[in-house]
Formats: C-alpha cells, sequence, structure tokens
C-alpha cells in the first residue's frame, strides 16, 4: 500500500503601505546644451516664406508616463504655423528626455514686424488609438518597384539619396497595383497622413492614382509622383 501526502501551499504575509496621489502629468523643454530650463523660445529673424529651426530636449517632469504628444500655438494667427519631429505617440516615462526639433514657417502673406506668440506643447498619459490603414495605388505607365513612404502629423522629410525619404514613419516598397496595409497607433483627435511614391525619372513614367482607407473610411487620390505627395485628415 502506498500512502501519498499532502502538499500544501506556503503563503507569506508581507505587512505593506501605500500612498495614492494625484497623477500629475508636467513637460518641460531644455535648450541644446543639455542643461539650461527653456523659458522663452527666440526665433530670430526669418523672412516670409521661409522656416527657423529650434533644437533641444523635451523632458517629462511630471509623475507619470506620457505616451501622445502634439504642439501648436492658438495666438500664431496668419502669421504662420508651429511643428515639430516628436512622433504623435511615443513612449516618456517619468524624468526621462528625448531631443526635439520645433519649426517655425512664416507665410509669405505675414504682416512684417515683430509677434509674440504661444508654443503649445502638449503630453498626454492617455493610450493610443489604432488606426488600421490600406493603400491600394496605380500607375499604369511604371513597372518598378518603388518605396511608400508615410507619416503622420509632421512634413514628410526631404528625399535622400538612397531612393526614399529619410525618416519617415514607414517605408515599405511595392509596385504599381500593390495594396499596402498597416496599423499605426495614434492618440485620440484629429490627425492628417502624408504619402509619398518615390517614383522618379519625369512624366513618361505617369503618376500614381488609388484609394487609402483609414478605419472603414476611404479617400481617393491621384497625381502623385516624386514631386508631389498626397494629404490626407481623418479623426480617430
Amino acid at each position: 500500500m502506498i500512502g501519498y501526502a499532502t502538499v500544501e501551499n506556503y503563503v507569506l504575509n508581507v505587512p505593506s503601505n501605500v500612498a495614492v496621489v494625484s497623477a500629475d502629468p508636467a513637460l518641460q523643454l531644455i535648450e541644446n546644451d543639455n542643461a539650461t530650463i527653456v523659458t522663452s523660445i527666440a526665433f530670430g529673424s526669418i523672412a516670409q516664406g521661409e522656416t527657423g529651426t529650434w533644437q533641444g530636449y523635451l523632458r517629462n517632469t511630471g509623475n507619470i508616463g506620457l505616451h501622445t504628444f502634439s504642439i501648436g500655438s492658438s495666438d500664431l494667427g496668419s502669421v504662420g504655423a508651429v511643428t515639430w519631429n516628436m512622433p504623435a505617440v511615443g513612449d516618456l516615462g517619468v524624468g526621462e528626455k528625448t531631443p526635439v526639433m520645433i519649426w517655425l514657417t512664416i507665410n509669405q502673406t505675414a504682416s512684417v514686424g515683430s509677434h509674440a506668440f504661444t508654443v503649445q506643447i502638449t503630453g498626454s498619459p492617455t493610450g493610443p488609438t489604432v488606426a488600421s490603414v490600406q493603400i491600394h495605388a496605380t500607375d499604369p505607365n511604371d513597372y518598378l518597384p518603388r518605396t511608400w513612404d508615410i507619416v503622420f502629423d509632421r512634413p514628410m522629410p526631404p528625399f535622400g539619396p538612397g531612393g526614399y525619404h529619410v525618416g519617415a514613419d514607414i517605408i515599405e516598397a511595392h509596385e504599381s497595383g500593390d495594396t499596402m496595409s498597416f496599423q499605426w497607433n495614434l492618440g485620440s483627435g484629429a490627425h492628417y497622413m502624408i504619402l509619398a511614391i518615390t517614383q522618379t525619372g519625369g512624366p513618361a513614367w505617369g503618376v500614381y492614382s488609388g484609394t487609402i482607407t483609414i478605419n472603414g473610411v476611404t479617400y481617393d487620390f491621384s497625381g502623385l509622383d516624386a514631386d508631389h505627395t498626397v494629404r490626407v485628415d481623418f479623426t480617430v
């Protein structure tokens, strides 16, 4: 006769305590010297139609991680527009910092003179919303593989010597008639997407046309080539 002993789990009870505090998100800009805290940004003198650049760091000085980011200005008006290279969705933990570039583009029709305005940078702890995207593009005159380059909520980077836009959010090689499918994390609200296809060689290669579908909503486009991109504004 074989006897089996019952094995019981042992539970270690450790007295603990916690103080729950309110989430307090906060951000700080730091100069390019990686030390000086920014209290104002001086873009200097910028000609009409040109762009000025500020470069430094963005630091999370709050007590909660941030995941979605945006930049803008409510009082710049017709003078121009503020953009940056910070992705709309990412992870910036408590105490972490990341290099950023902020661009001020002056409109051709901006009035000459000094203009004071406020740059508004927003960081949110809210998790991202998934955007499901399908792109179908065709050019009957183009039989070569091309890179299809995508950016969200920022200008398309310059065309690089490698045959694509260096620094784009998504870069994939496709041929005419292909369908490109992907998902991208975005914060809830209004966004825009820019598509570039590196179709080079001149008018003999024709232009691309097709559709962009984002979360089931389809947008038509045409006239896309190396010199022309497509922008789609949408909300998630």
